[in-house]
């Protein structure tokens, strides 16, 4: 992959396995969670709370998380023609 433009990952999450919903803090905030049974992600608002960079960030993840999975298909795919 060469230069990644992010820290190298501290944990993997096995997708396989995972579940992902959505929950509230103990600030009734909203929260998600990404969990595959041995690594939990939560993905929180954080001390500045609900805000426009909160909502766009969670979409930039979501089509983060969709072009993922449009090439998972696609290289699927090709091994089955190949």
């Amino acid at each position: 992959m060469g230069e990644l433009p992010f820290p190298e990952p501290a944990a993997v999450l096995n997708l396989r396995d995972s579940m992902v919903f959505r929950a509230v803090d103990d600030d009734n905030q909203p929260i998600l969670i990404i969990t595959d049974g041995v690594t939990t992600l939560a993905l929180e608002c954080g001390l500045r709370g609900l805000s426009e960079d909160i909502v766009n960030a969670a979409e930039r993840l979501a089509e983060a998380v969709h072009d993922y999975a449009q090439s998972v298909r696609a290289a699927s795919a090709n091994r089955k023609q190949g």
